[in-house]
């Protein structure tokens, strides 16, 4: 790659409009559901619609407590030894954990953890996005901007997870 090809990293105040717009994309839909919509239909693994709100409550919980340089698992009750697993336990242990909140609660949380974390975001510096994972996380040695994973679990989770949504909703 050249490095005319390079992408520059996402300013503050990108990431914070990128953030904004993905999220009112989701509300929007989310918006438009009856709680029939948002808890009966299901995909193959289980998972309603409601399950895909209370996931992404609880990875921007995670972030929220990356950024403030607490343990990622941690913040979300999650044990080290199961977040060393992988993503896919985790998940799986958040889906068991969740599945049978109620509606109201899963729309309380996302909406808190999303406002904390966007507040949060929002005393972050362009400098700030460029640090290394590892100054956030402690026994981390990751060099990485830590922007990646908030995008990660911000802006782009929503993205993955609408055409989902979408998907159980027009099974």
């Amino acid at each position: 790659m050249s490095q005319s090809e390079v992408q520059a990293p996402l300013t503050a105040k990108q990431l914070q409009a990128r953030i904004a717009a993905n999220w009112q994309e989701l509300q929007t839909f989310l918006a438009g559901l009856s709680p029939e919509q948002m808890t009966e239909p299901a995909d193959a693994a289980g998972w309603t619609i409601k399950d895909h709100a209370i996931h992404i409550a609880l990875w921007e919980k995670s972030i929220l407590g990356l950024i403030n340089a607490e343990s990622r698992w941690g913040s979300i009750d999650i044990d080290e030894a199961v977040w060393q697993q992988g993503f896919e336990t985790v998940n799986q242990v958040l889906y068991q954990r969740h599945h049978d909140l109620p509606l109201a609660e899963v729309y309380a949380t996302l909406a808190a953890n999303h406002e904390a974390l966007v507040a949060r975001i929002a005393q972050l510096s362009d400098q700030d996005l460029l640090r290394p994972h590892r100054e956030f996380q402690a026994g981390s040695t990751n060099d990485a901007p830590i922007i990646g994973w908030i995008v990660g679990d911000t802006c782009d989770h929503y993205a993955e997870h609408l055409p989902w949504m979408q998907t159980i909703l027009n099974a």
